[in-house]
């Protein structure tokens, strides 16, 4: 089964999100904040991480997963948003808000992509 492992700040939407992907078929680890996120996937391999967490310039490195970015406040700065975090390591970028369908569709384009050969 596909582990993916939620790095959300927000309780409602780590909720939200662990609902969605669960009733998809995969199995789901939320963490608030990368430090849990980095224990959470030593411990459990993750094959995607799903994160709202690309502030700053802090690379994002979770050893062979995929990492599909959703940051939010975007509101007119989707393309530099996007090639930033695209530059961080992320595979893939879905702004928020989002829909459900939205989700899932970057999810399984992002697990479908090759892996960057950072």
């Amino acid at each position: 089964m596909t582990r993916i492992l939620v790095i959300e700040a927000e309780d409602r939407a780590r909720h939200a999100l662990r609902t969605i992907l669960e009733g998809a078929g995969y199995e789901v680890d939320c963490v608030a904040d990368r430090s849990a996120a980095g224990q959470s996937h030593a411990a459990n391999s993750a094959d995607l991480v799903v994160t709202g967490d690309m502030d700053g310039m802090m690379r994002v490195d979770f050893p062979g997963a995929r990492v599909l970015a959703v940051p939010g406040g975007l509101a007119g700065r989707e393309m530099d948003v996007a090639d930033r975090v695209r530059a961080l390591g992320a595979a893939h970028v879905l702004p928020k808000p989002f829909r459900r369908d939205d989700l899932l569709a970057a999810v399984q384009a992002t697990l479908t992509m090759d892996r960057h050969p950072f």
